[in-house]
């Protein structure tokens, strides 16, 4: 009888072994992470006339690798209008984040706030951010 349990446990033994190996774990928080937002620059304001195609660049680098990375574009003052809300789950250091976005449907004025959080370690117990503000005339 105890084979038979044996045997049953075995799928279960493999299945946690695979899920522990997919991401190494940072013991000794040598990881360091640099956000750069290339665009928009912070500080910027875009012509009305460019708000059918804003071009926002991300680079999220790693000195070992990335674990999650989160990007949120919202209007000033509004974090729950979402342009943007992107989660990645990447170990590829350097990560690269492109995107066109059409921001014409706001009034000329709006600010825009560009926040990206990536974390240091699998468990996330510390995070780099990085953020951008910008406007449309």
């Amino acid at each position: 009888m105890s084979k038979i349990k044996f045997y049953y446990s075995i799928p279960f033994v493999v299945v946690g072994l695979l899920l522990v190996a997919s991401c190494k774990d940072d013991d000794h928080g040598d990881n360091e992470i640099t956000i750069t937002i290339e665009e928009p620059v912070d500080g910027e304001t875009l012509a009305r006339a460019d708000c059918a195609g804003v071009h926002l660049h991300v680079d999220v680098v790693a000195t070992e690798e990335n674990h999650e990375i989160e990007i949120l574009l919202h209007p000033e003052g509004d974090v729950n209008d979402k342009i943007i809300d992107h989660d990645a789950h990447e170990h590829d250091s350097p990560f690269k984040f492109e995107q066109e976005v059409d921001l014409c449907s706001y009034p000329a004025g709006t600010c825009f706030h560009l926040e990206v959080a990536a974390c240091k370690d699998h468990d996330c117990v510390e995070k780099a951010r990085g953020e951008a503000e910008f406007c449309i005339e």
